[in-house]
């Protein structure tokens, strides 16, 4: 192809960068340390300039090889989609990383409205992982509560503003008119947020102990007992909003917005897949209040 240097030395190039090692690279495509090498020093000798920086052992990208890491990352990225759907018969599939309780709370009750409008795509959930995930492209969407956008290879979608707030039965909502109220009532924890109590008292300007109480292993079984009145429950608003909607739970004191908020993130080389493109629109608009 006239422009093009040969596709594999890009695929090669496209590896080693990955991985920032042709060692690395060699055992993921099942070749030879100097196989890697020969068709790097092809590719940098058909652009004519230098791809990686060598240095006692390690190699670096230059500003060349970044940019060309970038346009290889987008351009497989749509390659291995279009296969994907060709070689499935059209269905394509994202995977999906978020909290468990994200997942029951929040995501399946919602997620029958993405198939009904995409019933080509196929959503696989997996647990919460790392950021480092998405880079490795072992998951193509991460769902995270997170203080703050992530570095600029991560593309981050606001999902909603966290706020969070004490939570009951209705049967005790009348005995919680003020945050001192509290001190008589009994607590509920999620062990997955510990600090959740100590973090609403500070924001709400509310003083008191909160350690004591029933402790849930995670926030899904937290709500559940506040649902059954077991006692006074810590939880952001976005996971509660059906409980609140058909009023098996209660939030006497309101909501405080906190230091965090949901994001989507995805990798930047591959914010404009189309199946993570979609997901991300329906996303938006099923986190609308």
């Amino acid at each position: 192809m006239n422009g093009l240097p040969p596709l594999r030395a890009l695929h090669y190039f496209h590896q080693a960068a990955l991985h920032s090692s042709f060692s690395v690279a060699a055992e993921h495509l099942h070749v030879t340390h100097s196989a890697i090498s020969h068709q790097i020093r092809q590719l940098e000798s058909w652009m004519g300039k230098p791809l990686f920086v060598r240095s006692h052992g390690r190699v670096k990208l230059t500003s060349h090889g970044e940019r060309l890491l970038l346009s290889c990352q987008q351009a497989f990225s749509e390659l291995r989609s279009s296969c994907e759907s060709i070689r499935t018969g059209l269905l394509q599939q994202i995977r999906v990383s978020c909290a468990p309780s994200f997942l029951s709370q929040w995501l399946i009750p919602r997620i029958a409205s993405f198939y009904q409008r995409y019933p080509e795509i196929e959503v696989h959930f997996q647990p919460l992982t790392q950021i480092s995930q998405l880079r490795s492209e072992h998951v193509d969407v991460l769902i995270l509560s997170h203080g703050e956008p992530p570095e600029s290879d991560i593309d981050a979608t606001l999902v909603s503003e966290d706020e969070i707030g004490p939570l009951c039965a209705p049967h005790f909502a009348s005995q919680l008119r003020v945050g001192e109220d509290l001190a008589a009532m009994p607590l509920l924890h999620a062990d997955t947020r510990l600090h959740a109590w100590s973090e609403w008292a500070d924001k709400a300007g509310v003083s008191g102990r909160f350690n004591g109480g029933k402790h849930f292993e995670s926030l899904t079984l937290g709500i559940q007992a506040a649902r059954s009145g077991l006692g006074v429950l810590m939880a952001p608003r976005l996971l509660v909003r059906k409980e609140l909607e058909d009023g098996t739970l209660l939030a006497p004191l309101g909501f405080v917005r906190v230091e965090r908020a949901t994001w989507m993130m995805t990798k930047q080389s591959r914010r404009h897949d189309t199946e993570i493109s979609l997901f991300r629109d329906w996303l938006q608009d099923a986190a609308k209040p």
